[in-house]
């Protein structure tokens, strides 16, 4: 494991050049397949999992790949997993549906609906005032409503069912470029390697651009739906980051109507999906785009 990696040095890093990239991330999959040789690859089926899998069986040909079906998948996924080779599939104990039946909505973002989640449902007043003070002020109405926002579908659809086959160690394909958390994650464990939790990130110093050089410059066969529109290929019908593309659910919309209208009319407490999107975008100054009025 690397030690004491400072900011500057992993912006550093993130500014190698492909070839050094690629040499750092095989080296990271040697050491942690030498140090947990019974590792498995996390295969989401996504671009950035689909470059760690050609990486790693190039230091392994026969390194397995585990796919958690959250049941929230693009279909496109799901068609692309299937072509893969040596690839286990594995699905979480609840579905999408009854995590948002017994949970809420997962909107806005993981961070702001923790905060909802815990404001609502801790016993403790100390966190309660620790969540309140996070909690933005323009996302405070949210406090009011009948429905629950909750940030546990992650949780159970992903993380709980991947613990159970993670006992020997795992590798995954996520980027420290992505998120101010993965950054901080690289930075506090000091590289690539988390011992402590037998998993490695090999990919962390690299950025989507890279990705995308590397998987047109080696031709490696990819999830079709990017070319439909989609930059990620997390849960389908998740309402995180929905500011950010505001275009996300209507392309949904096109692509597969009947299961949209199904999606869109999932209750919790009462309220439809597609009621809680249109109040999140009445309260926060048109954060989702106005082709939601007719949802």
């Amino acid at each position: 494991m690397e030690n004491n990696i400072t900011n500057k040095e992993l912006q550093e890093r993130l500014h190698w050049n492909l070839e050094q990239k690629v040499d750092h991330s095989l080296y990271i999959i040697e050491n942690f397949l030498a140090q947990f040789p019974e590792a498995i690859v996390s295969f989401s089926g996504g671009l950035d999992s689909t470059v760690l899998l050609y990486l790693t069986r190039i230091v392994n040909k026969d390194r397995k790949g585990c796919f958690v079906n959250t049941t929230n998948e693009h279909f496109e996924i799901i068609k692309f997993v299937r072509t893969v080779e040596n690839i286990n599939t594995i699905f979480p104990k609840i579905n999408f549906t009854q995590v948002i039946e017994k949970y809420g909505f997962p909107l806005i973002s993981k961070e702001v609906s923790e905060c909802l989640w815990e404001i609502r449902y801790t016993k403790s007043e100390k966190l309660k005032n620790l969540r309140l003070h996070k909690l933005p002020n323009k996302y405070k109405y949210l406090l009011n409503t009948e429905f629950d926002v909750c940030h546990k579908c992650c949780y159970f659809l992903k993380k709980a069912p991947f613990k159970k086959i993670n006992k020997n160690g795992s590798l995954v394909g996520t980027l420290a470029s992505e998120s101010y958390l993965r950054k901080s994650d690289y930075l506090r464990v000091g590289g690539c390697i988390n011992e402590k939790k037998k998993q490695a990130n090999p990919l962390s110093i690299w950025t989507k651009k890279d990705i995308w050089k590397f998987v047109r410059k080696n031709n490696i066969p990819y999830c079709d739906v990017y070319d439909k529109g989609e930059q990620s290929t997390g849960c389908a019908y998740c309402g995180f980051g929905i500011q950010f593309d505001k275009q996300r659910f209507y392309r949904l919309k096109q692509r597969e109507p009947k299961r949209y209208e199904i999606m869109m009319n999932l209750e919790n407490n009462g309220v439809k999906y597609k009621d809680a999107i249109r109040m999140v975008q009445e309260g926060t100054c048109n954060l989702l785009p106005k082709i939601f009025v007719n949802l």
